[in-house]
C-alpha cells in the first residue's frame, strides 16, 4: 500500500535517528509537526489539513502520537514514534531495528569463520575473532560494519576466495574474477575495499598485486629526486616537489629510462609511518625513498628503467612477510637489494609464529637469493616468534640525512657493518 510522503520522511529520519544504535532506545523519537511536513513538501494548506487527519488515524491505531497547543490539541506541535509501536515501523517500511542487523552480522561472521581457509588458517581464525569482538560492541572494524550484514557477508566471501590459492604472478584482474567463478570485472569495482580488508587479514598493507593480481591502477609513492625521460625527448622532473609524491603506472610505463641526481635508492615497507617519517628526515634529499610492500607493477617498472648502478637497500619489518618482501624485490630487479637495518629482534611475549608463517621461513631458508640473511631467518624460527618486527619500533628518524639512525639508536641491531658505509 502507498503510503503518504510525510509518513515515509518520518520513518526515515526515525530510522537514521535509531540506526547508530544496537541497544533498544530508552526514549521515543519525537519531531516537529510543521517541520516534518516541510521536509516532506507538503506545502498546500488542504494537503497539510490531509495530513493530520491522517496522522489521527494512525495515533487511533497506535502507531504515532501527536501533541497539540494545550487546550487547543487539535493544532499539532509534535509527532511522536512510541516505543511500542516501533516494531510496526519496521514492518511496514522493510526495515531492521539495530539489535537485529546486528545479530545477523554476528551470524554471518559465524557461519563465514567455520570453514578453515586453506592457507592461512591463524590469520583467517583472528580476523573473525577481532570481527565479532568489534560487532559484539557494535563497532565497525575497517570496512566490516554491523549495520550492513549483507555487505558483510559479500565482502567475507570475497576476501576468502581472492585468498585461498596461490595466484600466479601476473594474473590479470579480470582473469582473477572470472577463475572466482564472479564477474569479470567484480574485482576491477571493489578494488579499495578488498585493499583495506586484505590489510586488516594480514595486519600490513596488502594491495592485489602482493598476491600476484595485476591491476591497472598501480600508484608510485615516494619522495626524492626523480626524472622520467620520454621517447619524443621531452622529460618530467620531480626534483622540486618536497615529502610524498606519487606517479601513475601509465607515466612510468612511457618513460623510456628513468634517472636520479640521489646517492641511492631506499625501499620502505610502511608507507603509512616509517616512509614519511624518513621523506621528512632527508633534508639534503640525497636517498631516493620509495614506498612498497610486495612490489606493485609500479615498483617493478621503476626498478627495471633505473640505472643499475645505483645502489639498493631495503627497509621493512622482520617478520616472515618482511623478508619475504626482500625476497621478492631482489627476484624483480637486476641489483643487488641490501637490507638496511633489519635484524631479528626478541621481545617478550612477541607473538607467535603461525604455521603459514614457518612454512615461509623455511622456503626463504632454501632460496638461494636469501643465503645472507639465514642467521636473522634461523633464530626467528628456533625463537617460534616474531620477535620486535615493526619498523617503529625504532621510532622516528634522529639523524637529517642518511643512515636517518645514529649509532646509538641502533647499537642494539648487532650491526656488521655501520649504515653509514653502505
Amino acid at each position: 500500500m502507498k503510503r503518504s510522503k510525510w509518513l515515509e520522511v518520518l520513518h526515515q529520519q526515525w530510522l537514521t535517528a535509531r540506526g547508530g544504535r544496537a541497544d533498544a532506545a530508552a526514549r521515543s523519537f519525537r519531531r516537529d509537526w510543521e517541520k516534518l511536513l516541510d521536509d516532506a513538501g507538503v506545502a498546500r494548506a488542504e494537503d497539510r489539513q490531509a495530513a493530520v487527519r491522517e496522522a489521527e488515524k494512525e495515533q487511533a491505531l497506535g502507531h504515532v502520537k501527536l501533541h497539540g497547543l494545550k487546550g487547543r490539541a487539535y493544532l499539532v506541535q509534535k509527532i511522536e514514534i512510541p516505543l511500542e509501536a516501533e516494531s510496526w515501523w519496521h514492518e511496514q517500511f522493510g526495515s531492521r531495528a539495530g539489535s537485529d542487523r546486528q545479530q545477523q552480522s554476528l551470524e554471518v561472521v559465524r557461519e563465514s569463520f567455520d570453514r578453515e581457509h586453506p592457507l592461512l588458517q591463524e590469520l583467517w581464525a583472528a580476523l573473525g575473532q577481532s570481527l565479532i569482538a568489534a560487532f559484539t560492541a557494535a563497532k565497525t572494524l575497517g570496512p566490516f560494519s554491523w549495520r550492513e550484514p549483507e555487505r558483510v557477508t559479500f565482502l567475507l566471501s570475497l576476501l576468502f576466495d581472492v585468498t585461498s590459492r596461490e595466484w600466479p604472478r601476473g594474473t590479470l584482474l579480470r582473469d582473477a574474477s572470472v577463475s572466482m567463478g564472479r564477474d569479470s570485472k567484480l574485482l576491477e569495482g571493489h578494488q579499495a575495499v578488498l585493499a583495506r580488508s586484505l590489510e586488516l587479514l594480514f595486519g600490513r598493507e596488502m594491495p592485489l598485486e602482493a598476491l600476484g593480481i595485476q591491476t591497472s591502477n598501480s600508484t608510485l609513492h615516494f619522495s626524492g629526486p626523480l626524472t622520467l625521460h620520454f621517447e619524443n625527448g621531452e622529460s618530467h622532473a620531480t626534483d622540486f616537489l618536497r615529502f610524498e609524491s606519487t606517479l601513475p603506472v601509465s607515466e612510468i610505463e612511457r618513460a623510456v629510462r628513468i634517472t636520479t641526481t640521489a646517492e641511492r635508492l631506499l625501499t620502505v615497507e610502511n608507507r603509512k609511518t616509517t616512509f614519511l617519517q624518513l621523506a621528512r628526515a632527508d633534508a639534503g634529499r640525497s636517498t631516493l625513498i620509495i614506498a612498497t610492500s610486495f612490489p606493485s607493477q609500479a615498483v617493478r617498472l621503476l626498478l627495471e628503467k633505473f640505472p643499475a648502478e645505483l645502489p639498493h637497500h631495503h627497509f621493512g619489518d622482520t617478520d616472515p612477510a618482511g623478508w619475504d618482501i626482500l625476497r621478492c624485490l631482489r627476484e624483480v630487479t637486476p641489483r643487488s637489494v641490501m637490507p638496511f637495518l633489519m635484524k631479528w629482534r626478541p621481545r617478550a611475549e612477541a607473538a607467535a609464529l603461525t604455521s603459514r608463517e614457518r612454512q615461509i621461513l623455511v622456503r626463504l631458508l632454501a632460496d638461494p637469493c636469501m643465503t645472507d640473511c639465514a642467521g636473522e631467518l634461523r633464530q626467528m624460527l628456533e625463537s617460534g616468534t616474531r620477535g620486535d618486527f615493526e619498523q617503529e619500533s625504532l621510532g622516528r628518524p634522529d639523524l637529517a640525512c642518511w643512515p636517518f639512525y645514529s649509532v646509538e639508536r641502533t647499537a642494539h641491531l648487532r650491526l656488521e657493518t655501520p649504515p653509514s658505509s653502505l
